[in-house]
């Protein structure tokens, strides 16, 4: 079986600085919200959905840190995770994935969500993300993230958890020196990690260069690089098959992109994931040009990484 994801919106007011959402106080029209929510509900009451999935995901922007902000939209969104959870709780799907920032200090909105899933059998996934560099601006936003991870693991033991951190040069750093640890992580606050690849920020910067010349250390050095992927294959290789792993994503996801909304699907038997022409082009190597990450080279990482897989230990 296959997950659905939907990116209900793109508004966002974490401002990461690797990131285009929310970028210059960018908001969602309410209509727009209203509508991608309408269309979410229609699918999900749609029984011939299930025919293919059995897991479904909400992504932003961010929901619980004041989009909400409407009755309408609020109203809205709660009718979409009731029926939701009367999907679950009816074992009608197996999996619901939640996509939470966890930054602020109040979050009312996620543990009413939260509240909806609390008695399910089947499995509740909380998603959030944590990065040694752009995520968090103040240690304040550090220790709100640390707070709430801590508290909905007490009041809703039954959730599970996923960390997705970006391989920047900034962790690879700090991984590398000893400054970072993934395995503290994933038991400090018993979750299971996704280790996704640096990308460019979308329509911010015209080079990688010019990334890391106003972003700091974002784009890796190759050689820093595949060191950090003979370690942590060495330390961690159950966690080395996740490293861009498109299996541990969504097969379909539903987003907006310059105003409409694009049904992208994810082929897991290939190497390409999605493709965009307007964005993306294929290398010589035949991978997209995402793996072409490195500030100091164009070889490709997906390549480095397979041939390091090949690598007896």
């Amino acid at each position: 079986m296959k997950q659905l994801q939907f990116e209900l919106w793109q508004e966002c007011n974490s401002k990461c600085t690797f990131c285009y959402l929310g970028r210059n106080n960018c908001k969602t029209p309410d209509n727009v919200k209203l509508d991608n929510m309408n269309r979410a509900i229609q699918m999900l009451s749609d029984s011939k959905t299930f025919e293919e999935y059995d897991t479904v995901a909400f992504i932003g922007g961010e929901f619980f840190q004041g989009q909400l902000n409407t009755k309408e939209v609020k109203d809205k969104f709660m009718e979409l995770m009731s029926l939701t959870a009367n999907l679950l709780n009816n074992h009608i799907i197996k999996h619901v994935w939640m996509y939470a920032t966890l930054t602020i200090g109040n979050q009312q909105d996620l543990y009413e969500t939260l509240d909806l899933f609390k008695d399910t059998t089947e499995d509740f996934w909380v998603l959030t993300s944590y990065d040694t560099m752009g995520r968090f601006h103040t240690p304040k936003m550090e220790e709100n993230w640390s707070y709430h991870m801590k508290n909905i693991h007490k009041l809703y033991p039954n959730f599970k958890f996923n960390i997705t951190t970006i391989i920047t040069g900034d962790l690879i750093e700090k991984y590398l020196d000893g400054r970072f640890s993934f395995k503290y992580l994933q038991k400090e606050y018993d979750s299971a990690l996704f280790i996704k690849l640096c990308a460019g920020p979308e329509g911010m910067y015209s080079s990688k260069q010019e990334t890391n010349a106003e972003l700091g250390n974002f784009f890796p050095k190759r050689n820093e690089f595949i060191k950090f992927l003979i370690k942590i294959k060495e330390e961690s290789p159950e966690l080395y098959d996740k490293l861009f792993n498109i299996k541990y994503r969504a097969d379909t996801l539903y987003c907006e992109y310059k105003g409409k909304i694009e049904e992208i699907h994810r082929d897991k038997e290939t190497i390409l994931e999605s493709y965009n022409p307007e964005i993306d082009h294929i290398m010589n190597c035949g991978h997209l040009s995402i793996y072409n990450c490195y500030i100091d080279s164009d070889k490709c990482a997906l390549c480095d990484k397979n041939n390091i897989s090949n690598i007896k230990n």
